[in-house]
């Protein structure tokens, strides 16, 4: 992975090593956390990659579960608990599920009380699922009492029981050790997998909440975990030129600190629009803040969006381009992809020039070369960020990277990055209304 921002950041070098000095006692911190390993540091989800009890906890689900039958896999969560799950396989598969209608297992994602989804997905447990083995059930949720998920496995279960005496060997609950969910699983005898504490949802991917049903699904979280280690050596480094969270950190404070209130994540692959969403959440929630540590209230946070290229060029690019001078990108595209051909001869010819004979790849180039130019030539600052390729180990450096930055910009805007206070609102809300 490489992070490109000398030419495109709008800021000097001097500016980012100044930014970067108020981040040398923190990388330090981080580093301690992860020389001592363990789960007790709130930044402890660092040690994830490197947990080889976690890894056997796993391997061992996934064993148990993962026939060679299977077909669908059932993530109920909601969150963290399933986003970054369906950012990993949406890029690498879910993404073309359409397109390939009867490559299995297929990942499935309840994540919302939408009853109409629930219906169909009720009906295709009904008709496409012949035995209990073709089926696996994963529950989580960290707190074990949210509203979503366990109405959603409720429906969920009651089809599955109705038809197969074995369906609880089908079921895996992940959750914290301990929680209200946990004990009931003791009792019922359903498989379990634990969650540290001190690991929040939305930094979660590279524990059983995403290892489990990535691995049970045939992915590769050797290499994702691999891919998360080493940009976690990365992270560490102390030269910030050789560190990219601490500088896209510093990057997005400054211009933070400018007036630039949004953080766009433009994608330029169909397939990585899960990943920007898993990204939204991480930053929406860690520095979104009403409080910060010493308990002022400064309502902090950016709003982080996420933009799809090339076609939110026709939905945004002109609000980018010729509004508010308040985004700040970083544009994700990968060195590797698919090689496809346009037609010398073209069946539509005289339409657009300049496009017979040249690669879909191309193609995309030019438009993104253009955007960047556009943007330049605008006063937007932006960042790139090229993965190699769409792969597992791509991905885990890609996502441990975000993470850490979400640490470091928590840090430079003095708030908690790792709680979220304000979320609990809603649910206290909704158990009020549900309990009339």
């Amino acid at each position: 992975m490489e992070l490109r921002y000398r030419e495109t950041c709008r800021l000097t070098p001097i500016e980012l090593q100044q930014c970067g000095q108020e981040l040398v006692a923190y990388r330090q911190q981080l580093r301690t956390a992860t020389t001592r390993g363990g789960y007790e540091a709130a930044e402890s989800s660092l040690c994830l990659a490197s947990d080889a009890v976690l890894s056997n906890n796993v391997t061992a689900a996934v064993k148990a579960t993962a026939t060679k039958s299977l077909k669908y896999l059932v993530v109920v969560g909601i969150g963290g608990s399933n986003l970054g799950t369906k950012a990993i396989y949406d890029a690498i598969s879910g993404g073309f599920d359409v397109l390939e209608p009867r490559r299995f297992p297929k990942l499935l994602f309840a994540d919302t009380v939408d009853p109409e989804w629930l219906q169909r997905l009720g009906r295709l447990m009904e008709t496409e699922v012949k035995r209990s083995s073709e089926v696996v059930v994963n529950i989580i949720s960290k707190s074990g009492s949210n509203t979503e998920p366990v109405a959603n496995f409720e429906i969920l279960y009651r089809h599955l029981s109705r038809r197969f005496p074995d369906a609880a060997h089908r079921l895996v609950v992940t959750t914290d050790e301990g929680s209200k969910l946990w004990q009931l699983a003791v009792t019922l005898g359903l498989r379990r997998l634990p969650i540290p504490k001190s690991v929040g949802g939305r930094y979660s991917v590279l524990s059983a909440v995403g290892l489990f049903p990535l691995a049970a699904a045939g992915y590769n979280i050797k290499a994702l975990r691999g891919g998360a280690a080493a940009m976690l050596e990365r992270c560490l480094a102390q030269r910030l030129e050789d560190n990219p969270a601490m500088l896209s950190a510093c990057i997005l404070y400054q211009q933070r600190q400018r007036g630039f209130l949004i953080h766009d994540t433009f994608v330029f692959h169909p397939e990585l629009e899960s990943l920007g969403k898993w990204y939204r959440q991480l930053m929406g929630e860690s520095i979104g803040k009403e409080q910060d540590v010493g308990g002022k209230t400064v309502n902090a946070g950016m709003f982080p969006t996420v933009s799809v290229g090339s076609t939110d060029l026709h939905s945004v690019g002109q609000l980018y381009l010729g509004g508010p001078k308040a985004v700040v990108t970083t544009f994700v595209t990968t060195a590797k992809s698919a090689s496809v051909k346009i037609p010398s001869k073209l069946a539509l010819a005289g339409l657009v020039s300049g496009i017979a004979g040249k690669t879909a790849v191309g193609v995309m180039d030019a438009i993104l070369s253009g955007v960047k130019i556009a943007y330049g030539k605008r006063g937007l600052p932006f960042m790139e960020v090229i993965l190699d390729d769409v792969s597992e180990r791509s991905l885990g450096e890609f996502m441990q990277f975000k993470m850490m930055e979400m640490m470091y910009l928590g840090k430079l805007m003095n708030v908690n990055a790792f709680d979220q206070p304000n979320v609990e609102a809603y649910k206290v809300e909704t158990r009020r209304i549900l309990g009339r």
